[in-house]
């Protein structure tokens, strides 16, 4: 559940941005940024706020006031390999990362980003690539899906034994294959 609650919240975050973008063009008043020294973020428009500080995200304007609490940002600086703290489903939102994972025995997993170095273990009932230019090895899948571009994913087995997973690439330029 927490993980769908970020993603929807993360598109409530979208279209609010995106409402605020059109109204400080259309209107006089000018849209300010404000970042302060503890690294918090103020976005002010006449349509509405965004602002972060500490981890949790709140968004006012248009009628919506939605806070998300546990929000992570990562720096380039941050550690190169990344893994999972639990194992199950895996929502990545990010660029440049070197992650592996544990799917478990049903895990979705999200990719929206690019350039990511993706390691999968156990079984994934969903792998769902909507980024760029991701590599992502999967150990067992029941499903894959690719709607981004330049995406190569190689699947080891399918989840029912001899069977392959059910795929579909709506995207561009993407390479799935199973592993040699």
């Amino acid at each position: 559940m927490r993980n769908q609650f970020r993603s929807k919240a993360f598109i409530v975050i979208a279209c609010v941005l995106g409402s605020m973008t059109a109204s400080a063009q259309e209107d006089d008043e000018a849209a300010s940024v404000k970042v302060g020294k503890d690294g918090s973020v103020k976005v002010k428009s006449q349509g509405g706020t965004v602002e972060t500080r500490g981890g949790t995200t709140r968004v006012r304007g248009g009628g919506v006031d939605v806070q998300v609490d546990g929000a992570v940002a990562h720096d380039e600086d941050d550690d190169a390999d990344t893994s999972s703290p639990r194992s199950g489903s895996l929502e990545l939102v990010d660029s440049d990362r070197t992650v592996t994972h544990d799917c478990a025995d049903g895990g979705k997993v999200e990719i929206v980003g690019s350039d990511n170095k993706v390691t999968l273990t156990g079984t994934c009932e969903l792998v769902e690539v909507t980024g760029s230019d991701n590599k992502v090895t999967v150990h067992t899948a029941r499903r894959i899906e690719t709607t981004g571009s330049g995406n190569s994913v190689t699947w080891k087995q399918g989840a029912e034994k001899g069977k392959k997973p059910r795929i579909s690439n709506t995207g561009s330029n993407n390479r799935i294959a199973q592993a040699r």
